[in-house]
């Protein structure tokens, strides 16, 4: 009787949809590789045969929420106004972020950054941001947004909707704050003068 096998792509996907549960409900940090094998019914040796270590599991994790991340946002349908469609980004970026704390505070806090980076996690984090770029490229191009280097927009806009998400999910929202009203501030300082 032939051996089942143990190191399939099937295993390798249930173990990532796993992980990211066990990620998404209590922290990356939580990770434990003997219960989180035996819970997507596998071993241990699978995992490393799979991933060779915790650290590329993890990164397969944080890949996995950049994708579902970049996912939200392409949800949004591009329009003819390049600047209602960073808006919109913007508000799926905070909604992603607010839905998903655990898996925010990993794909950008202290986590990310001991991890090691490979091709699955860089072309799921562009990904993540590819949506933005094409919006500041046709506000640039349509002269609704002044010129400027596109890597210096899309930063401010990030440090934009990261700052807000950071806040909302930490309850620190100034009362009577309005998160919309403090986006579009942001945005309109990127408007060409008319």
């Amino acid at each position: 009787m032939a051996r089942p096998k143990t190191h399939t792509p099937e295993v390798r996907e249930r173990l990532v949809a796993r992980a990211l549960e066990v990620a998404r409900d209590e922290g990356i940090g939580a990770l434990a590789l003997r219960s989180l094998a035996e819970s997507a019914g596998t071993s241990t040796t699978a995992v490393y045969a799979l991933f060779g270590s915790k650290d590329a599991l993890q990164a397969a994790v944080l890949a996995s929420a950049f994708n579902d991340f970049a996912a939200a946002q392409e949800a949004i349908p591009a329009t003819d106004d390049p600047v209602m469609d960073i808006a919109w980004t913007g508000a799926s970026y905070i909604q992603w972020a607010v839905d998903h704390p655990r898996l925010y505070e990993a794909m950008f806090g202290e986590t990310a950054s001991r991890i090691a980076s490979t091709p699955e996690l860089d072309a799921a984090g562009a990904r993540a941001f590819a949506c933005v770029h094409d919006a500041v490229r046709r506000a640039q191009a349509s002269g609704a947004f002044r010129p400027a280097d596109e890597a210096t927009v899309v930063t401010s806009l990030w440090a934009q909707v990261h700052g807000l998400a950071s806040l909302m999910i930490a309850g620190q929202l100034p009362a009577g704050a309005d998160p919309a009203a403090a986006a579009f501030a942001t945005i309109d300082g990127w408007r060409a003068q008319h």
